[in-house]
């Protein structure tokens, strides 16, 4: 029997997440591909009980040169990529069948990546869209130390044989609350994507988690590879639309980071300007405008700019493409939005927002003593 669709996972120390992954391509999947990187804590045996071919790989510092050794002890006409903290939910196990089912022009599709801040609040999640489901190739690499993505020439490729890349509504859950980013964590990811930096400079996405991954260590060097990063966009701020998604991140540090910090060309106040052109719809970036103009007293504006964020948190429709606190289009932003009630002398809308607030178990006692405060 021909294998039309090989699940391929690369994996270390996973026990705890192996079998839910596994799980999810039950009767969807029919060959399950495992590249191991040196598991020491029951993933091999886990997985190899439920049915998966286990590969082991040597962890050369490479997520790619993983994930290519998973691609080539798969024998199926498609493959469909999932890490260990993800799962297909039982919609995309319907729909994944017809897709593979196409006509030949179609080389891979787009899935929908929900990432999942909190176990307890499924609805809310960032998004991304990934290549995640696409035909074998004998010549499909993926490349990038960290982050992996299809090598430029695999495009160029698929473009030669009339194929493409289509849209569709396959979703992957990502159950991102289950990592923990420990300061160990954080020096290896550091330490990663140097590397890469150095095996492929000036590449945006990567200068960004660098110069992240840096701060959150609290090493000043984060700033000067941020600049690096922002230098990239100042040629571009007259452009009616962004550049691409990761100049979320630079708007973002450049609105809560200290000017005196970022030495950048573009001030607070021209962030914010384009922010709000390029990503009307991002939750974080709305927050720090909020918070920037809060901080000024300017609490009309910070008024305005929180009450679209509850209104995102009531709709569910925002731009999903940042990862974020999702308190900051719920309770965060009803607390913040009644204390600008507040600040101006409107009290009964403020009581609004304190009611509203105190929907949320984990708020009730803050809340209700706000409402006491707007009774005295």
């Amino acid at each position: 029997m021909s294998i039309r669709l090989s699940v391929c996972l690369l994996t270390r120390d996973e026990v705890g997440n192996i079998e839910r992954v596994l799980r999810s391509v039950e009767g969807v999947a029919d060959e399950v591909i495992v590249a191991d990187t040196g598991s020491t804590d029951g993933t091999i045996p886990l997985a190899s009980k439920l049915g998966a071919t286990v590969v082991p790989c040597t962890w050369v510092e490479d997520f790619s040169a993983g994930r290519n050794a998973a691609l080539a002890a798969a024998s199926g006409e498609w493959v469909l990529w999932l890490n260990p903290d993800e799962e297909l939910p039982a919609e995309s196990r319907t729909l994944i069948r017809e897709l593979i089912d196409s006509g030949p022009d179609v080389f891979g599709y787009l899935a929908r990546v929900r990432m999942i801040g909190r176990a307890e609040r499924p609805d809310q999640f960032a998004e991304a869209l990934d290549i995640r489901l696409f035909r074998r190739r004998l010549d499909l690499r993926y490349e990038g130390r960290v982050h992996p993505g299809f090598s430029a020439s695999i495009g160029e490729a698929v473009a030669r044989d009339g194929q493409r890349v289509a849209e569709s509504a396959l979703v992957v859950n990502v159950h991102a609350y289950l990592s923990t980013l420990s300061k160990a964590k954080l020096r290896w990811a550091a330490r990663l994507l140097e590397k890469e930096l150095h095996d492929r400079p000036g590449r945006l996405h990567y200068l960004i988690e660098y110069g992240r991954t840096l701060l959150l260590l609290d090493d000043p060097r984060g700033h000067e590879v941020m600049s690096e990063a922002v230098a990239q966009l100042v040629p571009l701020i007259d452009a009616p639309v962004a550049p691409n998604v990761d100049a979320q991140k630079v708007l973002e540090y450049l609105l809560t980071t200290p000017s005196d910090r970022t030495g950048s060309q573009i001030s607070p106040e021209r962030a914010a300007v384009l922010a709000l052109k390029w990503f009307p719809g991002s939750p974080p970036l709305l927050w720090a405008i909020a918070a920037q103009a809060f901080h000024r007293g300017h609490f009309d504006s910070a008024g305005d700019l929180l009450e679209q964020l509850a209104r995102f948190g009531e709709s569910g429709i925002y731009d999903r493409s940042q990862g974020f606190d999702p308190r900051i289009i719920g309770p965060w932003a009803w607390r913040n939005l009644g204390q600008c009630h507040r600040a101006m002398g409107r009290i009964e809308q403020a009581r609004l927002c304190f009611e509203s607030m105190r929907l949320d178990p984990e708020f009730r006692d803050e809340a209700e003593a706000l409402l006491a405060e707007c009774r005295k």
